[in-house]
């Protein structure tokens, strides 16, 4: 199994020129943050929930925690000033970048703003989201079957 790491590398090397994973300082809810980094979580979010949808199991064993800005993974955000400056190729299954290259253009145009009300519309974050103050883990796999519904048209027009 792949890590949530190697997936964040992998959508950091797509974004050649900086635009999208950048170290641009944004405040949501009263938080500062970079926004490629609020982004980058948000990626591998939907990555891992849409995986989780389509073939019923995890993309990568990491653990999603409930931030004010939605769901993200500590080592990725505490990582990320480091990743997004040593951008290196990452070296992924076939099918597996075919699935992150469409989760990557399904979410381009979105900004940090709609992805984070996004993922603030989810039953997942939304369960744990009044404790964010202690990070609580968010077990996505107690929603396999809310995901599968929730993703079923969107997983057939990416054509995954």
């Amino acid at each position: 199994m792949i890590t949530a790491k190697e997936v964040a590398k992998y959508f950091l090397s797509k974004d050649n020129d900086k635009k999208m994973f950048n170290t641009n300082l944004v405040e949501f809810h009263n938080r500062k943050a970079y926004e490629g980094n609020i982004r980058l979580n948000k990626y591998l979010y939907f990555a891992q929930t849409v995986y989780l949808a389509k073939y019923g199991k995890l993309l990568f064993e990491d653990d999603f925690v409930a931030y004010d800005n939605g769901p993200v993974i500590k080592e990725i955000v505490e990582n990320y000033p480091s990743m997004q400056a040593n951008r290196e190729e990452i070296i992924l299954p076939k099918e597996i970048k075919q699935f992150l290259d469409k989760i990557y253009e399904s979410l381009a145009d979105a900004s940090c703003e709609e992805l984070i009300e996004i993922t603030h519309e989810d039953t997942a974050w939304k369960e744990v989201s009044d404790k964010t103050y202690y990070a609580p883990v968010i077990n996505l796999e107690k929603y396999k079957a809310k995901f599968e519904k929730q993703y079923k048209g969107l997983i057939k027009v990416m054509e995954i």
